[in-house]
């Protein structure tokens, strides 16, 4: 990378180098729900569950691959990130989207918002060792719900 805080042109972040991804063999009708209860079975609140392809589609009247944003916080992230600095809460909740390519492939894709926290240098300098322990703390939350996403995908998907 060109500096600490941003990629040079074309070159990815550590946190988009290390984004989670799967494809899902299901529909996206049910791939959605099935990944917010995922989140939800490992103490994440859902936020909210957007439909980014009818929200473009309602409001520039233009069709785009169906997409779906899955929002939500863990409490003890959301709390250690308040506890590094109120501004934070700017970067939260975290986000997985759930979308559909014209292949008809359901795709899970995650990147961790505290590892774009710290790639863009949102956090004070002080601060390094908690946000760390922050970064610790959501991979190891995430990584549960993400094991658990590919782990019950095939008996969600016969549903």
């Amino acid at each position: 990378m060109s500096d600490s805080t941003s990629p040079a042109p074309g070159e990815r972040s550590p946190a988009a180098e290390d984004a989670m991804h799967t494809t899902l063999e299901m529909s996206f009708e049910d791939a959605v729900p099935f990944v917010q209860l995922e989140h939800e079975l490992a103490e994440f609140e859902t936020v909210q569950v957007t439909r980014v392809d009818k929200m473009v589609e309602g409001m520039l009247g233009m069709a785009v691959e169906r997409t779906a944003l899955v929002v939500v916080c863990h409490p003890e992230v959301a709390r250690d990130a308040l506890a590094i600095d109120q501004s934070l809460a700017g970067m939260l909740p975290c986000t997985t989207a759930v979308y559909e390519t014209a292949d008809g492939t359901v795709h899970v894709h995650h990147i961790s918002a505290t590892k774009a926290i710290r790639d863009l240098g949102c956090a004070p300098a002080d601060a390094e060792g908690d946000l760390e322990r922050l970064v610790g703390l959501t991979g190891d939350r995430m990584t549960e719900v993400w094991e658990n996403i590919e782990r019950h995908a095939d008996a969600a998907g016969e549903v």
